[in-house]
């Protein structure tokens, strides 16, 4: 590094003059460089870094509590979750029985409740038994003149089976009549080959396939009742006496009345019981 010395006679205030040896350098007298001699060192400008923009916050989720009734072990079986639901049970009793959700019961309780359907409707086919053997309409026939006959739909009732502890299949209709709720109950028999029969198992299903019981459970069917026809001709005291000789003439013999049949009275037709005259 060489030595620079300034030669004061030949600076001047816009210019100094420094010399090495033989060489001259020459510095121009700026601003700065007074200040700089002053001891004002200008402060350096200083360059803001651009802030980086805050990211957006997003909305995090509420971390939700888990049922704990979606992993919850099972406390029956499955063969025994379906014994309770062909006895009758709702997946809703099945499931508060087994703390857990409705739909960790369903997937066991469903073929059973296809099941308890198809007795169902199989049932409304069937026959309903009365003192002298089994109708021969059918369930559904029955019901719907005897409900008709009460100014009730039998469309609107609903149909359902189940299997009692004796394991025999037993149908259900229930219905709404004003604001009273209604059961009826048969117990099914199929007989293979031979039509199925229903037999009455409370006071209402009796009632319903019964139109004479006797002390009915809800209101009976009216029966239909004929006006008899006179039955003796009297003769005038007139007629008499123009024949007085004359034997008496015969009476006419007492007809007895005709008591309609149980399935006229269903469906509503009249006994026609007065003979043509000759």
């Amino acid at each position: 590094m060489r030595e620079l010395t300034l030669v004061a006679a030949e600076s001047t205030a816009t210019s100094l003059v420094l010399r090495s040896g033989d060489e001259d350098f020459f510095i121009e007298v700026t601003d700065d460089l007074r200040a700089i001699i002053d001891g004002k060192s200008p402060a350096p400008e200083v360059q803001e870094e651009p802030q980086p923009e805050p990211e957006p916050v997003e909305d995090k989720p509420v971390p939700r509590e888990i049922d704990p009734r979606l992993s919850a072990p099972l406390k029956m079986r499955p063969r025994e979750i379906q014994e309770r639901i062909r006895s009758g049970a709702t997946i809703a009793q099945v499931a508060a029985e087994n703390d857990v959700t409705e739909a960790r019961i369903e997937p066991f309780a469903h073929p059973v409740l296809i099941e308890r359907a198809r007795i169902a409707d199989m049932a409304k086919r069937s026959h309903p038994v009365r003192e002298d053997g089994p109708a021969k309409l059918t369930l559904w026939e029955v019901l719907a003149t005897a409900f008709a006959a009460r100014g009730n739909d039998l469309t609107t009732s609903t149909w359902d089976a189940y299997k009692d502890p004796s394991g025999q299949w037993v149908v259900r209709v229930t219905w709404q009549a004003g604001h009273s709720d209604n059961t009826a109950e048969w117990s099914y028999h199929a007989h293979g080959v031979s039509n199925a029969t229903a037999v009455a198992r409370n006071a209402i299903a009796a009632d319903l396939t019964d139109p004479d019981f006797g002390q009915p459970a809800i209101r009976s069917i009216s029966p239909v009742h004929e006006d008899p026809e006179p039955e003796l001709v009297e003769e005038t005291e007139e007629e008499l006496l123009q024949h007085p000789d004359s034997q008496p003439q015969p009476q006419k013999r007492r007809r007895k009345a005709v008591t309609p049949h149980w399935e006229d009275v269903l469906l509503g037709v009249r006994t026609n019981t007065k003979r043509p005259r000759s």
